[in-house]
């Protein structure tokens, strides 16, 4: 029961942790060489399949949680109803904070700092669970429209590589200037050219 109920609380906090991570942070821990931020890379270059995989693993664990639970408590208390009563409430109130409340919250406030040291659990949760994932988003394809493309890194994903630097994003002055560079461009609706991001070097170079 204890296990089934942090697979939930695994599957819980890494959806919320999946779904807050910057694309830019980790390709740039990636390039780096960071192994975890690598495994985070690929998870993310398969968002829906590794959602898909999550909610599975989140299910059946609340699953094999509820019926281990049940089980325990017929054993425990075989005649008595009030303290079957209690002991569901208690179990349901376990799940939604401890499996469910507690991990989403603490993977929502500090994204990457949680998702690095989880991520080789992930990779042997992924190993099990994946194919099901990949099944599961074949066949609901199927059935819905492809989205449409969209940039990996977007404007948001570079204001927060400047802005925020406490998970372990490390940036030279040279490449803040050149992201700064391109935000300036976007926000002044010009497009993005090699002359103009040349100019970042030059000026690098003079001072």
């Amino acid at each position: 029961m204890m296990a089934a109920g942090a697979l939930a609380a695994f599957c819980a906090g890494a959806e919320t942790g999946f779904l807050s991570l910057s694309r830019g942070r980790v390709l740039h821990l990636a390039r780096e060489g960071s192994k975890t931020a690598k495994i985070l890379s690929s998870a993310l270059a398969e968002l829906p399949r590794t959602m898909t995989s999550l909610l599975i693993g989140n299910n059946l664990a609340a699953v094999t949680f509820s019926s281990a639970s049940a089980a325990l408590c017929a054993r425990l208390f075989p005649g008595s109803a009030v303290a079957k009563a209690l002991w569901s409430f208690a179990a349901a109130l376990v799940m939604l904070y401890l499996c469910e409340f507690l991990p989403k919250l603490l993977c929502s406030a500090r994204p990457l700092h949680r998702m690095l040291p989880a991520s080789r659990f992930y990779k042997v949760f992924n190993s099990i669970f994946g194919p099901a994932g990949g099944l599961m988003t074949r066949l609901i394809s199927l059935f819905l429209p492809r989205a449409a493309p969209r940039d990996k890194v977007t404007m948001a994903d570079l204001l927060r590589i400047l802005e925020d630097r406490k998970d372990g994003v490390r940036l030279t002055d040279f490449e803040s200037a050149l992201i700064s560079r391109i935000l300036v461009l976007r926000n002044k609706g010009r497009s993005v050219t090699s002359e103009e991001l040349f100019r970042v070097i030059d000026d690098d170079e003079e001072g």
